[in-house]
């Protein structure tokens, strides 16, 4: 890897591109570079697309932390952003310095990747990305932990009469549901949400799901959850109106994806 020259400024997302990697890892037009791997990163844009194209090269992945309207979150990356920079002035960059100092750090072996989803009316799911060994020695145990009860309503009603018209296909069924589950446990869990309503919007890795929660709660005051140990969250009376446009403002793609 090159030296690095290190500067007195960070780089800011100006334009986010279609179908780049910025864009599919749901970063943001103004969202700030801070760190790499908890280094703070002062090198400039090309020194930041060599050192994640070298990533790349050697199939790794490096923690990403950003900082949006003035809360840090971090995100696991594996290629250059493919996105335009533009690069903050020195106040900036000492005042952002001096808040990522007072900030605490994790190793990269305590964090977990998770996924949030949500709808518009701002109810969040917030999904695990890692495999669940309980979704295939027994399915009703992981979907009753995942909340999904209507899907778990529905798998224990298919089961019960397959056990009432024959045994072996009862156990057949439950083999082949238990392999299905295991193999696409996560796939199922985004496609459930989505039919109920729900859509892509943030990546992130954080210490745990209260964490998560408490990171997505701090860039949207509005978000709920079912299950959480956060308190109510914002409640304001907004004009109608306004609130839609803000909704379809931060839709980036209609059918699949939106941005916190």
């Amino acid at each position: 890897m090159a030296e690095k020259e290190e500067g007195n400024f960070l780089i800011k997302i100006d334009k986010l591109v279609n179908g780049s990697y910025a864009f599919k890892i749901f970063l943001k037009p103004n969202d700030i570079i801070v760190a790499v791997d908890n280094q703070f990163y002062t090198f400039g844009e090309k020194q930041l697309t060599s050192d994640l194209k070298e990533i790349k090269k050697n199939q790794q992945k490096a923690i990403l932390t950003v900082l949006r309207d003035d809360i840090f979150f971090d995100l696991k990356v594996e290629n250059s952003l493919g996105c335009k920079f533009v690069t903050t002035t020195k106040d900036e960059t000492t005042k952002i310095k001096s808040l990522y100092s007072s900030r605490k750090i994790y190793e990269t072996e305590e964090l977990n990747e998770y996924i949030a989803m949500r709808d518009v009316y701002r109810n969040y799911e917030i999904i695990e990305n890692s495999s669940s060994l309980s979704a295939g020695i027994f399915p009703p145990l992981w979907l009753a932990y995942s909340q999904k009860w209507w899907v778990l309503f529905l798998f224990v009603a298919i089961m019960g009469i397959s056990l009432c018209v024959n045994s072996y296909l009862f156990l057949l069924g439950w083999l082949l549901t238990s392999i299905y589950c295991y193999k696409a446990q996560l796939n199922l869990l985004f496609s459930f949400s989505m039919l109920e309503g729900k859509v892509f919007c943030m990546k992130l890795v954080a210490s745990s799901m209260d964490e998560a929660q408490k990171i997505v709660r701090q860039l949207d005051p509005k978000s709920k959850f079912k299950f959480t140990k956060l308190p109510n969250p914002l409640i304001e009376e907004v004009d109608e109106k306004k609130d839609k446009k803000e909704n379809k403002e931060n839709i980036v793609d209609e059918k699949e994806t939106v941005i916190v």
